[in-house]
């Protein structure tokens, strides 16, 4: 199956969850360049050049980059790129992936985010055939942690010294949903 068919555009009631084009290098700059949105996102430093965009969407589109996958969340009101979601470290032997999500703060407290991640672990559990999907977040992060627990994610514990980034270590929490504990029907809560 190609990449194109493993990570297929998808669609929710608000949402187009579409895959990342060489022409969202403005949107990854500012997007991935805002102290905001990047705050909890404590693996790599937020990006600084147009270049650094464009070598994350090169990442994103390499046809060997069957491990991860991201997805450009475009809000079909105004049709702006607002956040993006995905999955990394897929192991197809293991049937595990990691989610990953973040959000353009003035979106923030909208339900967008719960209903993106709810189209895409069920593309992870269809699709993909995953039985477990990770989640790490940084300690501080209650409304990630909130989420994730809304979406019948079950925290595992804490690492310890996990990410380190600008001279200091930080602790994650981690997350997982088995393929068994996931329901197909999204919590409007």
């Amino acid at each position: 199956m190609t990449q194109e068919a493993l990570f297929e555009n998808l669609e929710t009631e608000r949402l187009l969850l579409r895959r990342f084009t060489p022409q969202d290098a403005e949107f990854v700059l500012r997007h991935f360049g805002d102290p905001e949105v990047t705050k909890y996102l404590l693996d790599a430093a937020p990006l600084a050049t147009i270049e650094q965009a464009h070598t994350l969407i090169d990442q994103y589109l390499s046809p060997t980059a069957r491990t991860f996958n991201r997805w450009v969340l475009v809000h079909k009101d105004d049709q702006a790129a607002i956040g993006t979601c995905g999955f990394h470290k897929w192991n197809q032997r293991s049937f595990r992936a990691e989610v990953g999500y973040d959000l353009s703060p003035e979106y923030q407290g909208r339900g967008l985010m719960i209903e993106a991640l709810h189209a895409a672990l069920q593309h992870g559990f269809d699709v993909l055939k995953l039985h477990r999907i990770e989640a790490f977040v940084y300690v501080e992060n209650d409304r990630s942690m909130r989420l994730l627990e809304r979406l019948g994610f079950s925290q595992e514990g804490m690492l310890r010294d996990f990410f380190y980034l600008n001279g200091s270590f930080h602790d994650h929490t981690i997350w997982s949903l088995l393929r068994s504990e996931w329901s197909p029907v999204q919590n409007e809560e």
